[in-house]
């Protein structure tokens, strides 16, 4: 069950990601690490959220 609960989490870091591969072609390179790094902090905060923290 927790992992239909990364479907949205993996979806919105694809897309963010695919964006910064753009950012990265169009040469805001500054902007596309920045973005990679925003699509990282979310898969990651899905993740600690879904498996490492302890439930209420």
């Amino acid at each position: 069950m927790k992992w239909f609960l990364l479907i949205v989490p993996l979806v919105v870091s694809y897309y963010t990601f695919t964006y910064g591969q753009w950012a990265l072609k169009k040469g805001y390179r500054r902007g596309a690490v920045g973005i990679f790094m925003l699509a990282a902090f979310t898969m990651a905060l899905a993740v600690y959220a879904l498996y490492f923290r302890e439930s209420f």
